[in-house]
């Protein structure tokens, strides 16, 4: 498990996480577990609530559940089953377009398509705990400033 927020040297300090007055929420879609728990952790150590999901499928119920409420979908392109991340963030566009979607994924050319796809940009993969949690900021700060809240 991680204890704080992570240093650009790929390891973790103790230095103070974000504290919110307000929790936002992410959720954060991704089949490898390996990945989705230490970034999950992390980005719940800088004060988000992290709802997980391993497939298209399961975001897309907890998308529909009108009693949870989701600031950003954090998905991966490249998932199992019949919806990749492109399909998730064409149905969240179509269902739920107050949400933002942070796509990330290893195949630079699926990272380029979906700058569509994506508010603030695709993020590549490998990914740092850290990286994840400064795009998710901005990309609040941003809704924030711009009064799509």
């Amino acid at each position: 498990m991680l204890s704080g927020p992570e240093r650009g040297d790929g390891r973790y300090s103790s230095m103070t996480v974000d504290q919110r007055t307000s929790q936002e929420t992410i959720l954060f879609v991704e089949d490898d577990v390996s990945i989705r728990m230490p970034i999950a952790q992390y980005l719940r150590d800088c004060g988000y609530k992290v709802l997980e999901a391993v497939n298209a499928n399961e975001a897309m119920t907890m998308l529909l559940d009108v009693e949870t409420d989701i600031d950003v979908v954090f998905s991966d392109i490249d998932m199992p089953n019949v919806m990749d991340g492109f399909g998730l963030s064409k149905w969240v566009r179509e269902k739920r377009p107050e949400l933002h979607v942070i796509l990330f994924g290893a195949v630079p050319r699926a990272v380029n398509a979906a700058n569509e796809l994506c508010d603030d940009g695709p993020l590549p993969k490998p990914h740092g705990a850290e990286a994840v949690h400064d795009h998710i900021r901005r990309l609040l700060a941003t809704r924030k400033a711009t009064g799509r809240d």
